[in-house]
């Protein structure tokens, strides 16, 4: 089975993570690539620091032969002359190759004297060696080195070398300087050290390696501890959208700090309770619409049948028909509410304004209301200080909007209560207020009365024949015509919602509302 393009690894951690056996995921990335970068920035201060070292030595290094190679020579100007340049044996010779030993000994070096031929003459392995016949025994090591001419051209002509030069098959550091004697250059000293790490540049680049190991422990305890700490919310994140996808919205994130990724986690714990609300406003919806179906649908049916197959009685078929009728008007109140919010939130829901009196309209929707204001004995208040009130707006939705209003303070008003309406002209706007006894509505639900498919908690739940979208209508009816919607609640047995309309309707988008 070959693997697919999808399949194979994208990146380079990937490869490295699939090479390891190791899950490719955001914690495996990060962290190897902070960890990349640590090690590469270490390999680079690392690098520069011994070279950084090894170059301070070796200016060291070469600055110390220079000095000793200069006083030697100033020393053998002093004590021979164009004549002593050779290999026959004297005492100041044997003196010479004695220094030449102290020094070379001394500096790590090897210290020699030459003769313009660039032949070794004087050396450290000649001190304290018997003279044959005058002459200074032959040497193993230096006999059969001759400086090479271009060293010796460097020398003569600018007075001084400090190079790197092949010496004996090593490279090797080389400082020169001519002798002289009358003016005339008889000869030169050489200094010769080999190259390579110093024993600083080693002890250094020990200390780093030793020092680096346990940093890289620190920092990749550190990485892991941030890149951990980076990552959780986001596999919080995940796991949680994988809860919500099989509907479980009870699943949060753990925030903690203000960064970036705390206001994410935040976010995404308001989202879930927002889907959360608006999963459990659907249940509700679905359970609330069922029944609001089920219940007409079942007496409507019950009704119809006993009238056709003969149980209920002519005399009482008018009076069940009635019945039957109310049920579909409710039924149709329902479709229409449903379809009204539709069209409202998908701003498919056309307005179409003109000036007419809010103040007759108030009155008219009463009327038909009529019926169950009296079979509540329920005293309406206000009514005698309404004046005329023109306002500039669509009559159907605001109709709908204060018939739900005056529907839900119907429903929730105590036998023998009342209803008090206060119409206010402001100039610009109106506001209209429907004040009821009966039970009040708790603090912590009055923020939410205006939610869809929200209803009042059960202790409220006079209203059995309602599916939470009256209220939730009224706020989209008054938002389009940029009105403001509220309610409250001053004592346990009252109750009062309101709308604030401006006068002259202006046209407000769906972004506003």
């Amino acid at each position: 089975m070959t693997e697919t393009a999808e399949s194979k690894p994208t990146s380079v951690f990937d490869r490295i993570a699939a090479r390891l056996h190791i899950k490719s995921n955001i914690f495996t990335k990060y962290f190897l690539t902070f960890g990349a970068i640590f090690l590469v920035l270490l390999v680079v201060l690392g690098v520069s620091l011994v070279l950084l070292v090894n170059n301070y030595t070796a200016a060291e290094r070469t600055a110390l032969l220079r000095q000793n190679v200069e006083s030697i020579s100033a020393t053998i100007e002093g004590t021979l002359i164009t004549q002593d340049m050779n290999y026959k044996y004297s005492l100041e010779k044997e003196l010479l190759c004695e220094t030449l030993a102290t020094v070379s000994d001394s500096i790590d070096a090897d210290v020699f004297v030459c003769d313009t031929e660039g032949n070794i003459i004087l050396c450290r392995d000649r001190a304290a060696t018997m003279p044959v016949y005058g002459y200074f025994t032959p040497c193993d090591v230096h006999d059969n080195i001759a400086v090479d001419s271009n060293v010796l051209s460097a020398v003569y002509q600018e007075g001084e070398i400090v190079s790197t030069v092949s010496f004996r098959d090593r490279q090797s550091f080389v400082v020169g300087t001519p002798i002289y004697s009358d003016g005339r250059i008889i000869g030169s000293v050489f200094a010769v050290a080999e190259t390579g790490f110093f024993n600083l540049s080693l002890a250094v680049f020990r200390i780093f390696l030793i020092s680096a190991f346990f940093c890289l422990i620190l920092a990749f305890l550190c990485l892991y501890y941030l890149t951990k700490k980076m990552v959780t919310p986001l596999q919080q994140m995940s796991k949680a959208a994988k809860q919500f996808a099989i509907g479980d919205f009870s699943y949060r994130v753990k925030v903690d700090g203000d960064d970036e990724l705390a206001d994410l986690g935040r976010a995404f714990n308001d989202m879930a309770d927002a889907l959360d609300v608006l999963e459990s406003s659907r249940r509700s919806f679905v359970s609330n619409v069922s029944h609001e179906l089920k219940t007409p649908m079942t007496s409507i049916s019950g009704f119809i049948d006993g009238i056709l197959d003969g149980t209920v009685s002519k005399d009482k078929q008018e009076y069940y028909l009635q019945i039957v009728s109310a049920e579909i008007k409710r039924l149709s109140r329902l479709v229409v509410s449903m379809l009204n919010m539709s069209k409202i939130e998908s701003g498919d829901f056309e307005i179409k304004p003109r000036n007419y009196d809010i103040a007759d309209q108030i009155i008219h929707i009463l009327l038909t209301f009529e019926q169950k204001i009296e079979e509540k004995h329920i005293d309406i208040q206000g009514l005698d200080e309404f004046n005329p009130t023109y306002i500039v707006a669509d009559p159907d939705m605001i109709y709908q909007a204060i018939y739900n209003l005056i529907d839900n303070a119907v429903k929730f008003t105590n036998e023998g209560g009342y209803i008090r309406f206060t119409l206010t002209d402001n100039g610009t706007s109106i506001e209209l207020k429907i004040k009821n006894s009966g039970t009040g509505i708790k603090k912590e639900e009055l923020s939410r009365v205006f939610e869809r498919f929200y209803k009042v908690d059960k202790s409220r739940s006079l209203d059995a024949k309602g599916a939470g979208l009256g209220l939730y209508l009224v706020k989209l009816m008054i938002e389009m015509h940029a009105g403001r919607v509220a309610a409250k609640s001053e004592s346990e047995d009252t109750a009062e919602f309101s709308f604030t309309l401006p006068k002259q309707y202006s046209p407000v988008h769906k972004a506003e509302r």
